[in-house]
């Protein structure tokens, strides 16, 4: 069915026109989640990348938003019916799409340093955006994609060349900001179409938007990132040693060593069965981002935190187990699970369920600490032998090693008594019978 972009028109002649939003609540409990099934024909009805209208859902509705722009699936977290998004998204076309003038829809955003402009296409008029806007701060850190004008390549009317072609357009570029959006990258209705002069331009381009992935937010390559893990593990390349350093580079690629850890417990472990087994089989890609880096350790507990966090009822039983498995297979030091029981943090999840999780892990965590100050006590009582520190453990051996000799040598002693109590027994006997 389709509706008038302008709902306040109610002429059926109307020609901009926009398919009736469809909403689809997947999961329960507090992963239950809403996706919007058609945002991608409602976002090209608008002229918007279909990130703009999502955010603005999450903004209006205090909710977290998530889009996967490949696989055309656009989140909105909670239960929310398809009616009351539809009224919120006649919000989103007056304030971000319809001219002030003439209100029609054919309008174009442009960001510039001193905020958001729209231009309408119909009647020529110019006007500003609402910069107060929570929606706003998103369209200035990802502007939309801008149609090239090949005509600024051109040099004094004459056809430059394909080299001149390619440099025109990537200042194109970067004079209008176009930062991009890690959604954008894969998006197809929003990609300019491809010039290759010679080849020349594909490759220059090619280079810049490279270069252009680290002036990105850090939300946004984060979004970056964690659909390439998504992709990675639906691929099946999580389990070789080759499509793990291929994980690692591109989280390095990206600036995102440490707190890819997080991403990582989210994809890897984003079910109701996480158990010591899975965390074992995943265990030399999670040292890749973890081996002697607290802080990514860190990053991989908050992790698992929101993973018990989206499955309580199946997950927060199991918490010890979990934690223990961490340490058993070296993925997370002692210092890293101790510092993290000491005090709830509401960085992840919220201060009460981190609470609650620290609770179910302390027969793990009085564990480690007994025996951390076990093992501070031994180490008064280290010796050194030829200048080589031998530990606790060399004394431990000593003495249980002394117990057994003294042992045998009680025991050989009391042999001995006995069998001279046996043979003067037998000499008296022997006296006797000759009497």
């Amino acid at each position: 069915m389709a509706l008038n972009v302008n709902r306040s028109v109610a002429d059926p002649f109307y020609r901009y026109k926009m398919p009736k939003l469809s909403a689809k609540v997947e999961g329960k409990g507090n992963g239950i989640k809403t996706v919007i099934s058609n945002m991608s024909e409602i976002a090209k009805a608008l002229e918007r990348p279909p990130m703009y209208p999502t955010k603005y859902f999450g903004c209006e509705l205090g909710a977290q938003t998530n889009f996967d722009a490949k696989n055309e699936r656009y989140i909105v977290n909670g239960e929310h019916d398809a009616n009351k998004l539809q009224d919120i998204l006649d919000g989103f076309i007056k304030k971000f799409v319809l001219c002030k003038s003439c209100e029609n829809p054919e309008t174009q955003l442009f960001v510039r340093k001193n905020g958001i402009k729209s231009k309408c296409k119909a009647c020529g008029g110019s006007f500003d955006i609402d910069n107060k806007h929570k929606l706003a701060t998103y369209i200035v850190k990802n502007p939309p994609k801008i149609d090239v004008d090949f005509s600024k390549a051109d040099k004094n009317g004459k056809k430059a060349s394909g080299a001149d072609a390619a440099a025109a357009v990537a200042a194109e570029l970067i004079h209008n900001g176009d930062k991009g959006s890690s959604n954008d990258d894969d998006d197809d209705d929003w990609e300019p179409e491809p010039v290759e002069p010679n080849g020349m331009l594909s490759a220059g381009m090619g280079k810049l938007v490279l270069d252009k992935d680290l002036e990105k937010s850090e939300e946004q390559r984060l979004d970056m990132l964690h659909n390439f893990f998504v992709k990675a593990k639906d691929e099946g390349k999580i389990s070789d040693s080759k499509g793990q350093k291929t994980l690692c580079d591109e989280a390095e690629r990206l600036e995102l060593k440490q707190k890819a850890s997080l991403l990582l417990a989210n994809v890897l472990f984003d079910d109701k069965v996480l158990s010591e087994k899975q965390i074992q089989q995943h265990r030399n890609l999670l040292l890749r981002f973890t081996l002697n880096d607290k802080k990514a350790q860190r990053y991989l507990i908050g992790g698992i935190e929101q993973v018990v966090n989206k499955h309580e009822n199946a997950l927060l039983a199991k918490s010890a187990h979990v934690i223990k498995a961490l340490y058993d297979n070296d993925i997370c030091e002692e210092e890293a699970l101790l510092s993290w029981g000491e005090k709830p943090s509401s960085k992840y999840v919220t201060k009460s369920f981190a609470k609650k999780i620290i609770e179910n892990a302390q027969p793990v965590l009085t564990w480690l600490k007994e025996a951390e100050e076990e093992s501070e006590e031994e180490s008064d009582d280290d010796i050194s032998f030829g200048g080589e520190v031998k530990e606790s453990e060399f004394l431990r051996q000593q003495r249980e090693k002394a117990a057994k000799e003294e042992k045998a040598k009680a025991s050989n002693e009391t042999k001995a008594s006995n069998g001279v109590a046996a043979a003067a027994e037998e000499e008296d006997d022997l006296d006797i019978d000759d009497i």
